[in-house]
């Protein structure tokens, strides 16, 4: 088995992350071009994380591929893609409400519950997902759903910093530019987290094999 190579991981999952991006803003662009109703939009939005997920999985096995954790894609990419399918389900929940008319009450104590439970369950979707996976291969592997949940806060507020800098005047070469600038820097935050928690697994206590 091939030791665990940082560099490979990093460099890999940021690739793949970064380009499965690319497909949520092209479905984004979809959505006002075509002047979706907030229904379909929201469904466009939902398939279009599952193809970034299925990119991320497909990454990760890529990068996992001839270590003593190496995983097998046929279930970690689908596991991958569902995980990322809920997370934009709820991700895009509160703008789709909003946009079919819902009054919501942001003074209403439940609507803060509502609001936190459905971030701590799109921060743990697709970690969650590629648990049932991990769980018979790795001691343990519980710990990745927060390492993942860590990595995914840290890394989403990259999606946001493009906001404050662009409307509908900016020329849609900066506003796709921004919106890549800030997926790679995203990918690239949630792959080096992971990965520091992926070099820090003993081969020979923690690694899995139990088949």
């Amino acid at each position: 088995m091939a030791a665990f190579s940082m560099p490979r991981w990093v460099g890999v999952v940021t690739a793949a992350e970064s380009t499965g991006f690319l497909i949520p803003v092209a479905g984004f662009a979809i959505s006002g071009t075509a002047e979706l109703s907030p229904g379909w939009a929201w469904l466009l939005m939902v398939a279009c994380g599952a193809g970034e997920g299925a990119l991320l999985g497909f990454g990760q096995a890529v990068a996992l591929r001839g270590t003593s954790w190496e995983v097998p894609p046929a279930r970690w990419v689908p596991a991958t893609a569902v995980g990322a399918m809920l997370a934009w389900s709820l991700g895009m929940a509160p703008s789709s409400l909003v946009d079919l008319g819902v009054d919501i009450d942001f003074g209403n104590p439940l609507t803060w519950f509502l609001f936190g439970a459905g971030a701590a369950v799109l921060l743990t979707s697709i970690p969650s997902a590629q648990y049932v996976v991990l769980r018979n291969r790795l001691a343990g592997a519980w710990k990745w759903i927060p390492v993942n949940a860590a990595a995914w806060t840290v890394g989403l507020v990259f999606t946001f910093l493009p906001g404050p800098f662009i409307d509908e005047s900016t020329p849609a070469v900066a506003m796709a530019a921004a919106f890549v600038l800030a997926g790679v820097c995203m990918a690239a935050t949630v792959a080096v987290v992971t990965g520091l928690w992926w070099r820090s697994r003993p081969v020979l206590t923690e690694r899995a094999l139990r088949t």
